[in-house]
């Protein structure tokens, strides 16, 4: 037997104080005369063996009234080597999966409800000077302070669903942190989750001896699911009153096939277009919906179907920015010279009187920052020298989406943008050619020929500069007749680099005058976004875009939800040259979220559920058991579902055996014994 409070047992000099009493009768004794003593004598000597007897009786009594009462007090239990560590000593965290999830129905209560009124039963066995952490996915951190058994059970009541997923490993980690940085010897962790195989990692998990694990595993009776995946559009750049086409991806994670399933495609609340699909059992299915946009600014869209009992991901929402106007850049040494004389104003001919296009051509000595991050295509011509500073600002244009178009001459130098880019330069080429291949497979083509004729006369090129592809992320997309590259295509991140191997002069070939010009400049132009995002997914997404919004320095940015009841404010921060809002905290649930410049609004943005939460892929209670025990990580126990209100699972995990209630009992009756003997004895 040990004790939780042996300070206590100091309390057992109080057995001194029936002791005195015994000793020391302060009663005053009053004398009575008799007349013949003799008979008194006799009845004194037969009172006063039974007097001393009745007192050592309520003395005893006494005693272990006292000691019984001392020893209830410091809190007595049996020692069991299967049970948490019951110290004042061991802190106590309680981990709540509530991700989206954990919404699955088990019987007639979600698996996250299962969890909260077990963890609630757990606490109230649990003695009351321990102390409390419990940890969710949001991690609250009013939640991670060490609170009292009260505090911790109102805040399990006040938990909720909607979070986005966290790592086994991190909750691990966060414990070791808070037990650290609060100064306490060890930990007890107790872990309530369906323990889906994405959240399971633990590779970088260090073994901790004095952190206990006990886990309950969490399993739905609903299993099978069916969801939206992911969404995109064909082009990045949305065009008003034309037809535009969006793309979806349907999985199936049931064991039946699914047919006709209805998919709708809703801006601004109204449905514009709606398809059906056909997902094979386990598998999954792309579709795609044409809409048309009326007007300019940003649209509210949202792709749906409809799938029981888990709901959370059967929509997926996403902005649609439909732009007045495409920005198109052209930075080239001879900009302020008329047109007539410029040997690469075909651009500025190509776009002129176009409302779709807002074109500027600018120098390289002179170029305007704020026009270049609000651009979607950035054409660098041969006769542009930009130094190694400029040429990494124009990748990362590239990289935030936007569209980037070089061309060459024998003089260019862009060393800096083409090692990036893993090509190289060789000499100049003159002898005369015509581009002979075009991948048509391509997807960059796909809207560009509605028939490629097969003997098609393409442009000629009376010289060209020679490149060594090194890299095979650049495509050769357009080639000459001996094989070399006319035009190299590059992803960097989401946008796209653009190499001609010549100028646009005629003296270097007539790509300008052919018809394949005009629609091979629209598409470039159309494929560089240089947008934000579709949609951010909660969890994950940290940044947004907002170049496009323009901020002074005492300027207030601020996000809230549609509904009004929640707002945030960002931090903004210049990276690259580029701004964005990094957001502290994970938004509280999916859906639309305004931003605010100044109480004044001016952009909207889309968050979904992470889709990882929708892979019904769980792990069962002997492979957690085995994965936690291969990290040799402390696991104490792991409760079958069935078991986790139990009775025995509460002896199973908790200390608190009712050692110290025999204590009170005995004590009881030793005062009523006293009574009895104070009462009755004569």
């Amino acid at each position: 037997m040990e004790f939780l409070y042996p300070n206590m047992l100091y309390a057992l000099f109080a057995l001194l104080i029936p002791v005195v009493i015994h000793l020391f009768n302060f009663r005053r004794h009053k004398t009575v005369y008799f007349s013949n003593t003799s008979i008194l004598k006799t009845i004194e000597q037969e009172n006063k063996k039974t007097k001393k007897l009745k007192d050592l009786i309520v003395l005893i009594t006494r005693m272990l009234f006292i000691a019984a009462l001392v020893v209830a007090f410091a809190y007595p239990y049996k020692k069991n080597n299967n049970a948490i560590n019951n110290n004042v000593d061991n802190l106590i965290a309680v981990y709540i999966d509530n991700s989206m999830s954990m919404q699955s129905y088990s019987s007639e209560k979600t698996l996250f409800d299962d969890a909260r009124s077990s963890a609630v039963k757990l606490v109230e066995n649990l003695n009351q000077a321990q102390k409390f952490v419990l940890l969710s996915n949001d991690r609250n951190p009013i939640n991670e302070y060490p609170m009292n058994k009260d505090e911790m059970l109102i805040r399990l009541n006040e938990m909720k669903t909607e979070s986005a997923p966290a790592s086994f490993e991190d909750i691990y980690n966060s414990i070791e942190f808070i037990k650290k940085k609060n100064n306490f010897k060890s930990a007890s962790l107790f872990v309530y989750s369906d323990f889906q195989k994405n959240m399971m990692k633990v590779d970088e998990s260090k073994n901790d001896t004095t952190i206990q694990i006990v886990v309950f595993p969490l399993k739905s009776d609903f299993q099978n699911n069916i969801y939206i995946d992911s969404v995109w559009i064909q082009s990045p750049v949305l065009q008003k009153n034309l037809t535009n086409e969006i793309n979806a991806r349907v999985v199936n994670e049931t064991s039946n096939d699914v047919k006709g399933l209805p998919v709708n495609f809703s801006l601004d609340g109204n449905v514009v277009a709606y398809t059906t699909v056909d997902v094979v059992a386990n598998s999954h299915s792309d579709v795609n919906m044409q809409f048309v946009i009326e007007s300019d600014g940003d649209k509210k869209a949202q792709v749906s179907i409809q799938d029981s009992p888990i709901t959370f991901d059967d929509e997926y929402n996403l902005v649609l920015k439909v732009r007045p106007v495409i920005n198109v850049v052209e930075i080239k040494s001879n900009s302020q010279q008329p047109i007539a004389n410029s040997q690469s104003s075909y651009l500025d001919l190509l776009f002129e009187g176009d409302a779709l296009v807002n074109y500027q051509a600018m120098s390289p000595y002179n170029i305007d920052q704020n026009v270049i991050n609000n651009a979607q295509m950035i054409v660098l011509d041969a006769t542009a020298n930009v130094n190694a500073t400029m040429q990494q600002s124009l990748l990362d244009f590239a990289s935030q989406g936007g569209s980037l178009v070089v061309f060459n001459n024998e003089e260019t130098d862009n060393s800096l943008l083409y090692d990036r880019l893993g090509i190289k330069p060789k000499a100049l080429d003159d002898n005369v050619s015509r581009i002979e291949y075009v991948a048509k497979q391509n997807s960059f083509f796909d809207d560009i020929f509605v028939k490629f004729p097969e003997n098609a006369a393409l442009p000629e090129v009376n010289k060209h500069i020679s490149f060594d592809i090194r890299n095979n992320n650049v495509l050769n997309i357009a080639s000459l007749q001996n094989g070399e590259p006319f035009i190299m295509m590059s992803r960097v991140d989401k946008g796209s680099v653009f190499v001609f191997s010549s100028t646009l002069d005629e003296e270097w070939c007539d790509l300008a005058n052919h018809a394949i010009f005009v629609p091979l400049m629209y598409k470039m132009a159309l494929v560089g976004g240089g947008v934000s995002d579709l949609s951010y997914t909660l969890g994950r997404d940290k940044y947004h875009n907002i170049n496009d919004i323009e901020l002074l320095q005492d300027d207030r940015v601020s996000v809230r939800s549609e509904n009004g009841l929640y707002e945030t404010f960002p931090l903004v921060e210049n990276r690259s040259k580029l701004k964005y809002l990094y957001f502290f905290e994970d938004l509280p649930a999916s859906g639309f979220y305004n931003i605010y410049k100044n109480d004044e609004f001016v952009s909207m943005m889309a968050w979904n559920d992470n889709r990882n939460e929708s892979e019904m892929s769980f792990y069962e209670k002997d492979d957690v058991t085995k994965l936690l025990k291969d990290k040799e990580l402390n696991l104490l126990a792991t409760i079958d579902y069935d078991e986790i209100n139990s009775e025995n699972m509460m002896q199973v995990v908790v200390r608190d055996t009712a050692l110290w209630k025999i204590f009170v009992i005995i004590s009881l009756i030793l005062l009523l014994i006293e009574i009895l003997v104070l009462r009755f004895f004569k």
